[in-house]
Protein backbone atom coordinates (compact mmCIF):
# COMPACT_ATOMS: atom_id res chain seq x y z
CA UNK A 1 0.00 0.00 0.00
CA UNK A 2 2.88 2.40 0.77
CA UNK A 3 4.42 1.62 -2.61
CA UNK A 4 1.17 2.60 -4.36
CA UNK A 5 0.78 5.70 -2.15
CA UNK A 6 4.24 6.93 -3.19
CA UNK A 7 3.27 6.58 -6.85
CA UNK A 8 -0.32 7.82 -6.65
CA UNK A 9 -0.93 9.59 -3.32
CA UNK A 10 -4.69 9.28 -2.92
CA UNK A 11 -4.53 8.47 0.79
CA UNK A 12 -2.20 10.69 2.85
CA UNK A 13 1.00 9.00 4.00
CA UNK A 14 0.36 10.12 7.58
CA UNK A 15 -2.86 8.13 7.72
CA UNK A 16 -1.34 4.99 6.21
CA UNK A 17 1.68 5.16 8.50
CA UNK A 18 -0.52 5.75 11.54
CA UNK A 19 -2.62 2.72 10.62
CA UNK A 20 0.59 0.70 10.20
CA UNK A 21 1.49 1.65 13.77
CA UNK A 22 -1.92 0.51 14.98
CA UNK A 23 -1.82 -2.80 13.06
CA UNK A 24 1.86 -3.79 13.18
CA UNK A 25 3.18 -1.92 16.20
CA UNK A 26 5.97 0.60 16.27
CA UNK A 27 9.07 -1.19 14.93
CA UNK A 28 7.55 -3.39 12.23
CA UNK A 29 5.22 -0.55 11.23
CA UNK A 30 8.16 1.84 10.80
CA UNK A 31 10.02 -0.70 8.69
CA UNK A 32 7.01 -1.42 6.47
CA UNK A 33 6.07 2.26 6.04
CA UNK A 34 9.64 3.38 5.33
CA UNK A 35 10.63 0.57 2.92
CA UNK A 36 7.31 0.66 1.07
CA UNK A 37 7.39 4.43 0.60
CA UNK A 38 11.06 4.34 -0.39
CA UNK A 39 10.42 1.61 -2.98
CA UNK A 40 7.54 3.56 -4.53
CA UNK A 41 9.55 6.77 -4.52
CA UNK A 42 12.50 5.06 -6.17
CA UNK A 43 10.32 3.47 -8.87
CA UNK A 44 8.90 6.85 -9.93
CA UNK A 45 12.36 8.44 -9.87
CA UNK A 46 13.82 5.67 -12.04
CA UNK A 47 10.91 5.79 -14.49
CA UNK A 48 11.33 9.55 -14.89
CA UNK A 49 15.12 9.34 -15.08
CA UNK A 50 15.23 6.75 -17.82
CA UNK A 51 12.31 7.97 -19.92
CA UNK A 52 12.33 11.76 -19.88
CA UNK A 53 15.74 13.25 -19.14
CA UNK A 54 16.66 14.00 -22.75
CA UNK A 55 13.79 16.44 -23.19
CA UNK A 56 13.37 17.86 -19.70
CA UNK A 57 16.95 18.63 -18.67
CA UNK A 58 17.45 21.28 -21.37
CA UNK A 59 13.95 22.68 -20.72
CA UNK A 60 14.59 23.03 -16.96
CA UNK A 61 17.91 24.71 -17.64
CA UNK A 62 16.29 27.21 -20.05
CA UNK A 63 13.16 27.93 -18.03
CA UNK A 64 14.64 28.08 -14.54
CA UNK A 65 18.37 28.50 -15.14
CA UNK A 66 18.68 25.41 -12.99
CA UNK A 67 20.76 22.36 -13.75
CA UNK A 68 20.69 19.96 -10.82
CA UNK A 69 23.00 17.62 -12.71
CA UNK A 70 25.85 20.13 -12.43
CA UNK A 71 25.14 21.10 -8.81
CA UNK A 72 27.64 20.20 -6.09
CA UNK A 73 26.61 16.74 -4.77
CA UNK A 74 26.72 17.78 -1.12
CA UNK A 75 24.50 20.80 -1.78
CA UNK A 76 22.13 18.69 -3.87
CA UNK A 77 21.95 16.05 -1.14
CA UNK A 78 21.18 18.68 1.51
CA UNK A 79 18.56 20.32 -0.72
CA UNK A 80 16.73 17.04 -1.32
CA UNK A 81 17.07 16.03 2.33
CA UNK A 82 15.56 19.37 3.38
CA UNK A 83 12.53 19.09 1.09
CA UNK A 84 11.96 15.53 2.33
CA UNK A 85 12.09 16.49 6.00
CA UNK A 86 10.11 19.71 5.51
CA UNK A 87 7.87 18.95 2.52
CA UNK A 88 7.47 22.30 0.82
CA UNK A 89 7.01 20.47 -2.48
CA UNK A 90 4.65 17.56 -3.19
CA UNK A 91 6.43 14.20 -3.00
CA UNK A 92 5.58 13.20 -6.61
CA UNK A 93 7.12 16.46 -7.81
CA UNK A 94 10.33 15.72 -5.89
CA UNK A 95 10.48 12.16 -7.26
CA UNK A 96 9.73 13.01 -10.87
CA UNK A 97 11.69 16.26 -10.85
CA UNK A 98 14.76 14.54 -9.45
CA UNK A 99 14.59 11.86 -12.11
CA UNK A 100 14.01 14.27 -14.97
CA UNK A 101 16.70 16.71 -13.88
CA UNK A 102 19.42 14.09 -13.65
CA UNK A 103 19.94 13.82 -9.89
CA UNK A 104 22.43 10.95 -9.39
CA UNK A 105 20.75 7.79 -8.04
CA UNK A 106 23.01 7.55 -4.96
CA UNK A 107 22.18 11.13 -3.93
CA UNK A 108 18.46 10.59 -4.51
CA UNK A 109 18.32 7.29 -2.60
CA UNK A 110 20.40 8.52 0.35
CA UNK A 111 18.54 11.82 0.74
CA UNK A 112 15.15 10.14 0.33
CA UNK A 113 15.93 7.32 2.76
CA UNK A 114 17.18 9.70 5.44
CA UNK A 115 14.58 12.39 4.80
CA UNK A 116 11.63 10.00 4.90
CA UNK A 117 12.72 8.28 8.11
CA UNK A 118 11.68 10.99 10.63
CA UNK A 119 8.12 11.11 9.29
CA UNK A 120 7.83 7.32 9.14
CA UNK A 121 8.94 7.14 12.77
CA UNK A 122 6.65 9.98 13.89
CA UNK A 123 3.48 8.81 12.14
CA UNK A 124 3.87 5.12 12.96
CA UNK A 125 4.82 5.85 16.56
CA UNK A 126 1.75 8.07 16.88
CA UNK A 127 -0.45 5.31 15.50
CA UNK A 128 1.08 2.84 17.92
CA UNK A 129 0.73 5.33 20.77
CA UNK A 130 -2.91 6.07 19.99
CA UNK A 131 -3.58 2.35 19.86
CA UNK A 132 -2.18 1.88 23.38
CA UNK A 133 -2.98 5.25 24.99
CA UNK A 134 -5.88 6.29 27.12
CA UNK A 135 -4.68 9.91 27.62
CA UNK A 136 -6.29 12.07 24.91
CA UNK A 137 -4.88 15.35 26.30
CA UNK A 138 -1.27 14.18 26.04
CA UNK A 139 -1.92 12.74 22.59
CA UNK A 140 -3.26 16.06 21.35
CA UNK A 141 -0.32 17.93 22.92
CA UNK A 142 2.14 15.69 21.06
CA UNK A 143 0.26 16.27 17.81
CA UNK A 144 0.33 20.02 18.42
CA UNK A 145 4.09 20.04 19.02
CA UNK A 146 4.72 18.02 15.86
CA UNK A 147 2.47 20.36 13.88
CA UNK A 148 4.37 23.43 15.14
CA UNK A 149 7.73 21.86 14.21
CA UNK A 150 6.43 20.90 10.78
CA UNK A 151 4.90 24.29 10.00
CA UNK A 152 8.01 26.12 11.23
CA UNK A 153 10.17 24.07 8.87
CA UNK A 154 7.84 24.62 5.93
CA UNK A 155 7.75 28.37 6.60
CA UNK A 156 11.54 28.56 6.86
CA UNK A 157 12.16 26.61 3.65
CA UNK A 158 9.58 28.52 1.64
CA UNK A 159 11.36 31.74 2.60
CA UNK A 160 14.75 30.28 1.64
CA UNK A 161 13.98 28.35 -1.55
CA UNK A 162 13.78 31.25 -3.98
CA UNK A 163 15.68 29.63 -6.84
CA UNK A 164 12.73 27.35 -7.61
CA UNK A 165 10.78 30.34 -8.87
CA UNK A 166 11.19 31.03 -12.55
CA UNK A 167 11.75 34.51 -13.95
CA UNK A 168 8.67 36.64 -13.35
CA UNK A 169 7.06 34.12 -10.94
CA UNK A 170 7.50 36.32 -7.86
Amino acid sequence: MFFVQAILPLVPYAILAGVAGIIFGKWLGIFIAWIGALAGTLSIYLLARYTGTGFFQPWLKRKYSLNLKDMDLKTLFLLLLSVRIFPVLPTPLINIGSGLSGVPPAVFIASSALGMMPWAIAYVALGDYFNRSRNLGLSLAILGILLIIFLSGVYYLRKRVRFLEGPGDK
